[in-house]
C-alpha cells in the first residue's frame, strides 16, 4: 500500500503525505479535464447553432434585396430584366417558404437533443466520474 511506512537502511520513510498530494493533484486534474470537456461541448453546440443561422440570414438578406421593385434593384426599366427579377424573386420566396420551417425544426431539434444529452448523459457522467474516482482514492489513500 502506498500509505504504509517503508523502512529503509537509515530508518523510516513515510509516503503518506506524498500519496495524499498525488491524490489531490489527480482529482484536481480530473476535475479540470471534465470542465474542459463541458466547455468544448458548449462550444460545439454554439458553433452548430450559428451554422444553422447562416441560411436564415441569407434568406432574410435575399428577401430584403429582392423584395424591392425591379427598377430600384437594377436601376433599369427593361422588360426582360423585370421578368428576370420577378422570376428570381418568386424562386427565392418559394425556397424560403420551404426552407424556413425546416431550418427552424432543425434548430429546435438540435437544441432539444443537446439539452437532453447535457442533462441526461454528459452532466451526470462527469459528476459520476469525479465521485467514483474520489471514493476509490479515498479508500486507497485516506485523508
Amino acid at each position: 500500500m502506498a500509505t504504509e511506512t517503508k523502512t529503509g537502511t537509515n530508518g523510516n520513510f513515510d509516503v503518506t503525505e506524498m500519496a495524499k498530494t498525488w491524490k489531490e493533484g489527480y482529482l484536481k486534474g480530473l476535475e479540470a479535464s471534465l470542465q474542459w470537456q463541458e466547455r468544448n461541448e458548449h462550444l460545439v453546440k454554439e458553433t452548430f447553432r450559428q451554422g444553422l443561422a447562416v441560411p436564415h440570414h441569407w434568406f432574410t438578406t435575399s428577401k430584403s434585396m429582392f423584395g424591392k421593385p425591379g427598377e430600384e434593384l437594377l436601376g433599369q426599366k427593361n422588360g426582360v430584366s423585370n421578368l428576370f427579377v420577378a422570376m428570381t424573386r418568386q424562386v427565392l420566396q418559394t425556397s424560403q417558404d420551404i426552407a424556413e420551417p425546416l431550418l427552424k425544426t432543425a434548430t429546435d431539434a438540435y437544441a432539444t437533443t443537446f439539452e437532453y444529452y447535457e442533462t441526461a448523459v454528459a452532466g451526470p457522467s462527469r459528476k459520476f466520474a469525479l465521485e467514483i474516482n474520489k471514493k476509490v482514492l479515498d479508500t486507497v489513500i485516506p485523508d
